[in-house]
């Protein structure tokens, strides 16, 4: 198994059945976004977004920056993740709503659906000015 499918395994339970429904969402999601990209969407589809979240709790020395950057670039969502001097965590997310919800909702269910993490909250949300030509989603340190 990769990376990606680790990580699928446990954001999905552990349970395979779930890991392979968790991947061909993320893969959809995937899909549309590169079919809206090129105008081939045969759905309408909204235009990108770019939201940015502070998250605030369990959420330095646990891997989220690397969990938001292998979710968000499975679903090809661009932007950044950054570790705050106070313990919090900022990103920027950007893509379709899809992409942007897809990434929100992988956090949430990897760390607010485990006791042992501690768990997260967001405590600011906004959307802010979509950065064209950016190409992936990558950790800031």
């Amino acid at each position: 198994m990769g990376l990606l499918s680790d990580l699928l395994a446990l954001v999905g339970g552990g349970d395979s059945a779930s890991a392979e429904l968790e991947r061909m969402e993320l893969e959809q999601v995937r899909q549309l976004a590169e079919k809206a990209e090129k105008g081939e969407a045969d759905t309408p589809l909204g235009p990108k977004i770019r939201r940015r979240y502070h998250f605030v709790g369990a959420v330095q020395g646990v891997g989220f920056r690397w969990t938001a950057t292998n979710l968000a670039n499975s679903v090809g969502a661009t932007g950044w993740v950054l570790n705050e001097r106070d313990g919090s965590v900022t990103a920027e997310v950007q893509g379709i709503q899809e992409q942007v919800q897809a990434v929100i909702d992988g956090l949430d269910r990897y760390y607010n659906g485990r006791r042992f993490l501690g768990g997260f909250r967001i405590d600011e949300t906004r959307d802010v000015e979509v950065i064209s030509g950016e190409l992936d989603f990558k950790p800031i340190y």
